[in-house]
């Protein structure tokens, strides 16, 4: 079950960092120089990470059986 949690928390994890992309280009603030967006961006790629080792890990799991 960890796959669902993990996709739930990323869901709402992009969906923060999708309304900080918002407000930073409203503001007129490059991304990468917006220090919010970078932090949730580095959340959001970490999740990710997580989302593809569980994937493999569970796929090699299948193929050993």
């Amino acid at each position: 079950m960890k796959k669902a949690r993990y996709d739930k928390e990323l869901e709402r994890e992009k969906e923060k960092l999708n309304k900080l992309v918002g407000e930073a280009f409203n503001k007129g603030i490059p991304f990468t120089e917006d220090e919010a967006v970078m932090k949730q961006n580095r959340i959001v790629d970490t999740l990710v990470i997580k989302i593809q080792k569980e994937k493999r890990k569970h796929n090699k799991n299948q193929l050993e059986r």
